[in-house]
């Protein structure tokens, strides 16, 4: 009798250990799981892929509306981005965010500190023309959408002041305007503005200053004269007739320079005027005065 009881004793002992052990093999991978959330969690969030042959960023891209940027940041590649076939590649997923009123991609792009480009890769679809309020699109993963809120606010409690612009430089010649500032339709940037005028014409400083050249070296803009002004400023002169100043000449706001001509790449008489901040081309309508 004591000798069964002992017996049973000791069965149930045996399983109350092996139903432990159990119990700690079951648990111990949600521990391990827990130790390495981190990694389970940005594999959740991304879609693994097989590079095939001819596989590129852009295709890829293409093919599953994921940007660029994100393939990219999101596997850590390193220019010059050449994929491997047979390699894998995760594709991580989208945010989301509702577009209200008033919304262009643009604005979205901006206060979510992404491109438009990303926006456009990852809505194969969207109309940026015509964006429906109250539909969810998609943003990158690294998109900061909370912030578009925040964004909004700032700019509804903000002041908006357009800025002023100075105009601190004198027209140099009379005349008309036949080509403006900027890029043209034949695909040609016009860095300054051109003003036709009567042979000889005077052409005068637009603010005092030094001159700094005087010479012809250029072919297409002929005669030419360049002006170094305070704070970075810089005007030039081209297609002049006649030369009435040396480099080194201070000249004062109106002095007279040279004279119309029409020397260089052009058929009629003519000023080209060129106004620079820095070496950077600016529009000369926006700082002149009469």
């Amino acid at each position: 009798m004591i000798q069964m009881m002992i017996t049973r004793l000791f069965i149930f002992f045996t399983l109350l250990l092996f139903v432990a052990s159990c119990s700690e093999k079951f648990y111990n991978p949600k521990i391990e799981r827990g130790i390495f959330s981190g990694k389970e969690e940005r594999f959740n969030k991304s879609k693994k892929i097989t590079i095939m042959t001819g596989d590129t960023i852009k295709s890829i891209s293409k093919r599953y509306s994921v940007s660029i940027r994100e393939i990219i940041k999101f596997n850590k590649l390193k220019s010059p981005y050449i994929l491997k076939p047979g390699k894998t590649i995760l594709l991580p997923k989208s945010k989301k965010y509702k577009i209200k009123k008033g919304d262009t991609l643009f604005k979205i792009a901006e206060c979510s500190l992404i491109t438009v480009e990303d926006l456009k890769q990852r809505n194969k679809k969207l109309n940026e023309k015509r964006l429906i309020i109250g539909k969810v699109i998609k943003a990158p993963y690294f998109a900061n959408v909370k912030n578009c809120k925040k964004f909004k606010n700032k700019i509804k409690n903000k002041i908006l002041k357009k800025p002023t612009i100075e105009r601190i430089f004198k027209w140099p010649t009379s005349g008309k305007v036949i080509a403006t500032f900027g890029l043209k339709s034949s695909g040609r940037r016009n860095d300054g503005i051109n003003i036709k005028a009567p042979q000889g014409s005077p052409v005068r400083v637009a603010k005092s200053g030094t001159v700094i050249y005087r010479g012809n070296e250029l072919p297409a803009w002929g005669n030419l004269i360049l002006v170094k002004h305070k704070n970075g400023w810089t005007t030039a002169y081209a297609h002049l007739e006649k030369f009435f100043v040396k480099v080194g000449t201070e000249l004062k706001t109106g002095d007279i320079l040279g004279a119309i001509g029409k020397t260089g790449n052009v058929d009629d008489y003519q000023l080209h005027f060129q106004v620079r901040k820095n070496s950077k081309p600016l529009d000369p309508l926006r700082f002149l005065y009469d």
